[in-house]
């Protein structure tokens, strides 16, 4: 069993039982149900879940500020609870986004390098940005119209939250998994870029700089997300009647 569906990785999916020579159920994506009841309007981060964690921005902030930008304007910017960029990097993706001309909400509470540096790219960027020190309304943010584009070390929850709304990434991957999550979208699904070709050096202003306005401006590849997005628009994807299969797979050796 495998959390994620036919719609995305049909292929895959085959391969896999073609080498196990075993059935194989694409059950997911297995996100909150709220994600699935929710299509085409903002998902509050507060209903799903039950205990708040600690953020210096509240859910009604955040809203509030994404309401006054205009549709698909807003960078969303995060790099997930585990995982971060070094300080190099760190310091070339704050150039980046003071050079770009896109609004941002960047989460920053993982990073180590304190309040002294969000601070600082506050003070130059001005209304154009929100930066969160802590924990951030992901689905919130994701599902509202005003983002247009997810810069993204391309985590599983965090690449198919993204997909189901309809937002082309932008993938930072930097362990595991996330390369291939990264490879899905940028060569298969064809919703996403690399920030850089060559990831296993660092990653420059310039090129980030340049990625941004690829992803925000690309047409075409809104329309491929779309698409993709409408796949999710009656709940939890067809595919996932593979929980069915399951079942009567179990039942017919009972």
């Amino acid at each position: 069993m495998f959390n994620t569906c036919a719609d995305l990785e049909c292929p895959f999916l085959d391969y896999m039982g073609d080498q196990m020579k075993m059935p194989v159920w694409g059950v997911g994506p297995l996100l909150p149900q709220q994600y699935w009841k929710t299509f085409g309007s903002p998902i509050s981060d507060r209903e799903i879940r039950q205990h708040t964690r600690e953020s210096s921005c509240t859910e009604d902030e955040v809203i509030q500020w994404l309401d006054h930008k205009p549709r698909r304007s807003v960078l969303y910017v995060a790099f997930g609870t585990e995982v971060g960029l070094e300080e190099e990097e760190l310091v070339e993706l704050a150039a980046a986004l003071e050079e770009s001309t896109w609004d941002f909400i960047w989460l920053i509470g993982s990073t180590r390098f304190g309040a002294d540096f969000s601070d600082r790219v506050e003070s130059k960027v001005g209304d154009r940005s929100v930066i969160i020190k802590g924990w951030a309304p992901q689905l919130l943010i994701l599902s509202h119209p005003s983002t247009g584009g997810f810069l993204s070390h391309c985590g599983w929850n965090s690449t198919v939250e993204a997909i189901g709304r309809g937002v082309p990434l932008l993938a930072w991957p930097i362990i595991g998994d996330q390369y291939y999550n990264a490879k899905l979208v940028v060569s298969h699904l064809q919703v996403g870029y690399r920030v850089a070709e060559d990831l296993s050096q660092v990653v420059k202003k310039d090129e980030i700089v340049t990625g941004i306005e690829r992803l925000m401006c690309d047409e075409e590849m809104h329309e491929r997300a779309a698409l993709i997005k409408a796949k999710f628009e009656h709940g939890l994807p067809a595919s996932s009647s593979a929980f069915d299969a399951f079942r009567d797979f179990i039942n017919a050796r009972l």
